[in-house]
């Protein structure tokens, strides 16, 4: 005899189907008993739940079409005294409809042309554009609007060597449906969907103008503590659009090299963040490049304020944003930064200026 706790599904519903023609006990009789060592009142009983249960799953696995937009995790049904169902209801989590929308929106993901660099007339500099903080989803496309037309305006000016665009750093500001950050942090919960929509608006536009007028793009992703997962997907479709452009590794520090400038970038929300931590950490992490450059920047964020040092030789800089306070920031007391991003123009040689936009 086979134990009743692994009774295949297929012998439910052959039971389920005979007994339309046929009694429970006729059932039990002539088909289940030969098989199964269940006494017929127990058979009876379990039946009329095979006959409910039987019917839910069918539901439930009719109702995971995407075409209904929600993914079925329970149902709720209604059954006269047979047991045959009356009516159900299928249970659904509010949060698939919105990973859903987000997948439809990543599918729409358009590839570009295969990128072919051709030197540029009279191409000279180095364009360094980190907008760190930008936490997409307190503030918008509307927001940052104004940001986006001047700094396409300084990449229409002229032709470049090189653009390098740093991509996350707390690009949004949930990492999931549920209002938190990568650690879990309850914040507030933000339409994540739009903010996808408004981030890749935002950036498709930078990226598209800096191939035209650049001889090489390089697109980095820089790590936050609020949106690792969310900003390294959408790093992805970047990635899947762009191709090898994009440097998606989960490494704490990266840096950028040009001429004989070392641009060293992190995010910056460690304990061991001061200036000398900083000059001591990328040393050790990038040793040929930082002893081969004559100008040595370290660029972090985090805190939303401007501030500099000069360590040593090393211009230890965290960078300001344009994003909009929320409600912690409001909370601890960390008011009255000058809204405002910094874009960097690099020689060969130097820090050529930076635009505050």
């Amino acid at each position: 005899m086979i134990p009743l706790d692994i009774i295949p599904i297929e012998v439910k519903k052959k039971c389920i189907e005979l007994n339309q023609n046929m009694t429970a006990r006729e059932v039990y009789k002539d088909y289940y008993s030969k098989y199964y060592d269940l006494s017929f009142d127990s058979f009876k009983r379990q039946l009329k739940r095979w006959k409910k249960k039987v019917q839910v799953d069918d539901k439930i696995l009719e109702a995971g079409n995407l075409s209904y937009n929600f993914t079925p995790h329970a149902t709720t049904v209604q059954v006269d005294r047979s047991g045959k169902i009356i009516q159900s209801w299928i249970k659904s989590k509010a949060e698939d409809r919105l990973y859903l929308e987000l997948i439809e929106t990543i599918k729409q993901n358009t590839p570009h042309e295969i990128i072919k660099f051709t030197p540029k007339e009279e191409a000279e500099g180095m364009l360094e554009i980190p907008l760190f903080d930008m936490h997409f989803g307190i503030a918008d496309l509307e927001h940052y609007m104004p940001t986006l037309k001047e700094i396409l305006s300084i990449i229409d000016k002229q032709n470049y060597e090189e653009i390098n665009i740093i991509i996350g750093q707390d690009m949004f500001h949930n990492d999931n449906f549920n209002g938190q950050t990568t650690k879990g942090t309850l914040i507030e919960k933000v339409d994540v969907v739009k903010a996808w929509n408004d981030a890749k608006t935002f950036w498709y536009n930078i990226i598209d103008n800096s191939l035209l007028k650049a001889d090489k793009v390089q697109i980095i992703y820089s790590k936050g503590n609020h949106d690792k997962t969310l900003s390294w997907a959408f790093t992805q479709t970047l990635k899947e659009r762009y191709g090898d452009i994009v440097e998606d590794s989960l490494k704490e520090r990266k840096c950028i090299t040009y001429g004989s400038n070392f641009i060293g970038i992190t995010h910056g929300e460690f304990k061991r963040n001061k200036p000398s931590d900083l000059r001591s950490q990328f040393s050790v992490r990038f040793p040929i490049e930082f002893a081969n450059a004559k100008v040595k920047e370290i660029h972090s964020g985090h805190l939303h304020s401007e501030h500099g040092k000069d360590e040593y030789g090393v211009m230890c800089r965290r960078l300001c944003t344009s994003g909009k306070e929320d409600e912690w920031s409001d909370g601890e007391g960390f008011l009255g930064a000058n809204k405002r991003f910094m874009v960097f123009e690099w020689a060969l040689d130097k820090l050529k200026s930076i635009h505050y936009v």
